[in-house]
């Protein structure tokens, strides 16, 4: 009875292998779907982009190393524990499901954080480079505003 549940754990695990390298040699064809940028942020954030990311990798080098990590770690937990409670073909995808979907998040929390650090530097940037002229003072209180700064700006 143990070895036929280790061996449901085994096959979920090559089920993830199978299906992560089956994206990866299809990978043009969902690229479409996932609305990347240059930070792999996935603009839409609907769930069919977020569980497309969870199997898909950008080069055959980052495809080989997760799922030889994938297959050692995962056998390790899943296969060879001695608790047949993780012996199941359900929870070794439901485990690699919210475990990726939690990366998803982490990335995007870690995106939206740097935006914030971009924006506040390029903030502190412009608000260094303003004029501080008298003349630029006397522009700015007569108009209400930083006007002064669309000229400084753009130098």
């Amino acid at each position: 009875m143990i070895g036929r549940s280790m061996d449901r754990a085994k096959s979920g695990l090559t089920f993830l292998i199978l299906i992560n390298v089956l994206v990866h040699l299809f990978r043009n064809d969902f690229r479409h779907h996932l609305h990347l940028h240059k930070t792999y942020r996935i603009n839409d954030g609907n769930l069919s982009s977020m569980l497309l990311s969870i199997i898909y990798h950008m080069d055959p080098t980052h495809l080989l190393v997760n799922m030889l990590s994938l297959n050692r770690y995962g056998s390790e937990i899943f296969v060879h524990s001695s608790s047949r409670r993780w012996h199941s073909f359900f929870l070794v995808v439901a485990s690699y499901i919210i475990c990726g979907l939690g990366a998803f998040v982490g990335v995007e929390l870690l995106s939206q954080y740097h935006e914030y650090q971009w924006e506040q530097r390029l903030q502190d940037a412009r608000w260094s480079n303003r004029c501080n002229h008298w003349l630029c003072h006397s522009i700015n209180d007569a108009v209400g505003r930083d006007f002064s700064s669309i000229f400084t700006n753009v130098w």
